[in-house]
């Protein structure tokens, strides 16, 4: 696809185009927008041409790892727990400069075709045992977590994350989650401090399964616990976690007040069972929390106050939880 433009109808073009796995050139023949960020724009495309070379040059910093010869020395598994027809990722899985051999993990009868890769009907056992049966199937060196509605970016971004947890000595490391076009505006500067733009890797504290890589020999000595949800948070406890902006995936998700709370209060008490204090522990700190909703509700529209309330009452609702 050519892209010969930033405009709302530009971007939502291009969101298409990924969601078809086409390949994305952008072709800019006017200033990059000033409501636009380079470094969450220019990832979503393959190459990008404008009518400066120097301009050329400081966009294509933000280009997608392309990748280089294919190495089959190098094998990964990803394991994809899925209950859609096909986990958008595929094909850019198949692509990598290395070898990928994926992994479905279905709920029930397998749906859709998945050319050859590898379904695993299995019954759900959370987010963690899930995983970990996974695990024990894998044939690669390596094993990437990830989830069916994350799109890799660029032929060498698994390849990244292997050098990285190769280079740093990590236990684990994860790649940046880029949001779709259409994501707004709360989503996207969550993602931001969630996982921000950069170069090389470093230690965090953070781990975050949307695309994470592990040596399946660490997994098989010291296996994710049977949680139902926040096997990550679980498993990066006392162990050293590398992050790789470089290695990027497109996921991001509608925000929906009901799924948001429950979402948050079921992380919330896994934050608590590791020993996280409850930041919301009270009645009386919901109140006192309220003004802090103002700020975001005035970036993102009325729309965003229920969303708000359904962090803030998960928020405490899992301190309930927890404390009951």
């Amino acid at each position: 696809m050519r892209l010969q433009g930033l405009s709302s109808d530009d971007l939502e073009g291009l969101e298409a185009a990924l969601r078809r796995n086409e390949r994305v050139r952008l072709e800019l023949t006017e200033d990059f927008p000033k409501r636009l960020r380079a470094d969450q724009v220019i990832p979503l495309v393959d190459e990008v041409v404008t009518r400066t070379p120097s301009f050329t040059e400081a966009l294509a910093e933000h280009l997608p790892p392309a990748g280089g010869e294919r190495d089959d020395s190098v094998r990964v598994t990803a394991v994809i727990p899925s209950h859609r027809n096909t986990p958008i990722g595929l094909q850019a899985l198949r692509e990598q400069d290395v070898a990928v051999d994926v992994l479905v993990l279905a709920n029930g009868a397998a749906k859709g075709e998945l050319d050859g890769d590898r379904v695993l009907n299995v019954p759900w056992l959370g987010h963690g045992a899930t995983r970990q049966e996974g695990v024990t199937q894998a044939t690669g060196d390596y094993v990437l977590f990830t989830v069916d509605d994350a799109l890799p970016r660029g032929r060498g971004c698994v390849r990244a994350l292997v050098e990285a947890l190769d280079e740093g000595g990590y236990d684990a490391v994860f790649g940046r989650q880029v949001p779709w076009p259409s994501a707004d505006a709360v989503t996207a500067r969550r993602l931001e401090q969630w996982t921000p733009p950069g170069r090389g890797h470093f230690r965090v504290e953070q781990l975050d399964h949307v695309f994470a890589l592990y040596r399946r020999s660490t997994l098989l000595e010291h296996p994710l616990s049977a949680v139902p949800i926040g096997e990550d948070l679980h498993w990066r406890q006392g162990r050293r976690i590398g992050y790789v902006p470089g290695a990027p995936v497109v996921h991001s998700h509608v925000r929906r007040a009901g799924e948001l709370y429950r979402r948050t209060r079921d992380l919330h008490v896994q934050h608590h069972l590791v020993g996280d204090a409850p930041r919301v522990p009270s009645l009386a700190s919901v109140i006192t929390a309220l003004p802090g909703l103002v700020r975001p509700t005035l970036m993102a529209g009325p729309r965003e106050i229920p969303n708000q309330l359904a962090e803030l009452f998960g928020q405490w609702r899992a301190a309930r939880i927890t404390r009951d």
